[in-house]
């Protein structure tokens, strides 16, 4: 029974991925916007080759430029090359944006995982710590973590972290109380598996 099950849920999701990848080929706005994607990308790790100029330093003699062959977006105003600056820049807003995503994602798989499986009274408990978060409004929030860690590029990233992951429990939460009744999670639960096994082995990867 569980093996049918779980079989069945494979297979929907690779039925729901054969479906997605086609569609998504031959879908010309998502094809252009992966090759936008691919090229911002390409640009910012591949910034050192592509401009020659380092994105720190002065030059008062060349402030205030606009577009040329030589500084294609200008320079600002104390020199500085501004596509430089602007291919740098996107080097730390890549790399805070995916630990930001990773550490909210796991913090709100975790919390809304425990939640949906957990019982009443862990999933009250949670969820109303979750509640308190979503109350605040999120940037005063942040700025308040990121003051109480010290100032740093760590500290806000994680002062991020600290308020997006309420928005990933809630929904992880509702889909776990969907599979949660669901055949193959009632046949581990009777096989004597514990709700740990039963979160990670069977619930959170079909949550995904």
């Amino acid at each position: 029974m569980t093996a049918a099950a779980t079989t069945s849920v494979g297979g929907l999701g690779q039925a729901r991925r054969g479906k997605m990848l086609p569609r998504f080929r031959t879908d010309p706005l998502a094809l252009a916007g992966a090759a936008i994607v691919l090229v911002v990308v390409l640009a910012v790790i591949f910034a050192p080759l592509l401009v020659p100029y380092d994105p720190t330093k002065i030059d008062p003699e060349s402030r205030l430029q606009g577009p040329s062959a030589k500084h294609v977006l200008g320079t600002d105003h104390i020199g500085r090359d501004v596509f430089t600056r602007l291919l740098y820049g996107g080097r730390v807003s890549i790399g805070v944006a995916l630990v930001v995503g990773a550490v909210s994602g796991v913090i709100g798989l975790l919390v809304g995982g425990v939640a949906g499986l957990g019982g009443k009274l862990i999933d009250e408990t949670l969820m109303r710590v979750t509640d308190v978060f979503l109350s605040f409004p999120w940037l005063i929030l942040a700025v308040a973590v990121g003051v109480a860690i010290g100032p740093s590029l760590w500290a806000a990233m994680m002062a991020l972290s600290f308020v997006w992951w309420p928005g990933y429990a809630r929904l992880v939460r509702g889909q776990v109380l969907g599979l949660r009744g669901i055949e193959y999670v009632e046949a581990a639960r009777a096989l004597g598996n514990r709700e740990a096994r039963i979160l990670f082995r069977h619930v959170l990867p079909n949550v995904l």
